[in-house]
């Protein structure tokens, strides 16, 4: 008897055992269930916490430069170009000869003017001895001189047509012939720049015209490399044809890096806040009132936050309230959230 419930009572023990063992792999599999489910409600997100930046608002400009001083000579006969004696990128003074046309110009009769000018010099400086010793009238010598200077005249004339010089110094930044190409009377022959500064002229439109002031400090930006630069002259009246206001910008260029007629962008920087909360311009959303808003996380829960927007420059726009820094602005996600949707941080 006793051997009997000693059988019974340990299959009542093992059937205990098992039952709760039983309970507890339900248990646990109900709550990894549970857990499951959590996870798979949780929308997965991406956060950066918001630091205090450096926001900075620039105007573009885009414009050619100039030398400080340019001028393009032009062709005061239709001929060939006989000689030219520089090549572009050169410095030349004034007065330099740079470019020659034929001497034998039927049309200008250079060569006789050249003859009629040497003789009347050698009369007139003969007429000047003769009148100091008295030897002629006052108004034969009146009538030599005369012929002289009209001669000289002549001459000199068309040496500056034949023999082309340059009007200033500075650099030949471009020549627009080559030599024995014939040309037309007012065909451009060459220009000359002085480039120790540069120019630059751009046009602003009425919203921008209110934030520039002459003096104001600003960078030219030309093959990856910035040179500063400032407004020298701004327009108070807006030009007709143009539809904006003249603004003019200068450089200096000790080192002639800047070229005369190169594209250049040109910004000047009209707002700076060093201790800014700015974000990505992507990430603010309407609602149906037209009010601004982000997203947020608050202990797992993404929470609408409204803003106020202030200025804008590229993508970035800079927050004037609603935000702090140190708060969780959800990034990555957005799409997807609605205000108290639970998230998943996955940063």
């Amino acid at each position: 008897m006793n051997s009997k419930l000693k059988c019974i009572s340990r299959y009542f023990f093992l059937t205990q055992i098992i039952v709760h063992f039983l309970a507890g792999c339900s248990a646990k599999h109900k709550e990894n269930s549970e857990a499951k489910q959590k996870y798979q409600k949780a929308i997965p997100i991406r956060v950066q916490i918001i630091e205090p930046r450096k926001f900075e608002q620039y105007i573009s400009f885009y414009s050619k430069l100039m030398g400080r001083i340019e001028t393009t000579k032009t062709s005061l006969i239709s001929d060939r170009i006989d000689k030219i004696f520089v090549k572009a990128g050169e410095f030349v003074k004034k007065g330099q000869i740079v470019l020659q046309f034929p001497t034998d110009n039927p049309s200008l009769q250079f060569q006789q003017a050249k003859v009629n000018y040497e003789n009347s010099s050698k009369i007139y400086n003969r007429f000047k001895e003769l009148l100091k010793s008295g030897e002629t009238s006052q108004q034969n010598f009146d009538n030599v001189e005369t012929q002289y200077l009209v001669a000289k005249r002549n001459y000199e004339a068309l040496k500056q047509i034949i023999f082309v010089e340059a009007p200033i110094s500075g650099f030949i930044s471009a020549i627009y012939v080559t030599e024995g190409q014939q040309i037309d009377i007012g065909k451009p022959l060459f220009t000359i720049s002085v480039l120790d500064k540069v120019h630059a002229i751009a046009w602003a439109n009425e919203k921008e015209i209110q934030n520039l002031k002459i003096g104001m400090a600003g960078k030219i930006i030309w093959l990856g490399k910035e040179y500063p630069c400032k407004i020298i002259s701004l327009a108070m009246k807006m030009d007709d044809y143009m539809k904006g206001f003249r603004v003019e910008f200068e450089a200096a260029n000790p080192r002639f890096e800047l070229k005369s007629g190169v594209t250049v962008e040109i910004k000047i920087k009209i707002y700076e806040n060093p201790n800014s909360i700015t974000i990505p311009n992507a990430l603010i959303d309407k609602d149906s009132n037209g009010k601004h808003f982000v997203f947020v996380v608050e202990n797992g829960i993404a929470i609408k936050r409204y803003v106020e927007v202030g200025r804008i420059s590229g993508t970035e726009v800079e927050i004037l309230n609603g935000l702090n820094f140190g708060d969780s602005l959800i990034v990555e996600g957005t799409h997807l959230l609605e205000d108290s949707s639970k998230v998943l941080v996955m940063n």
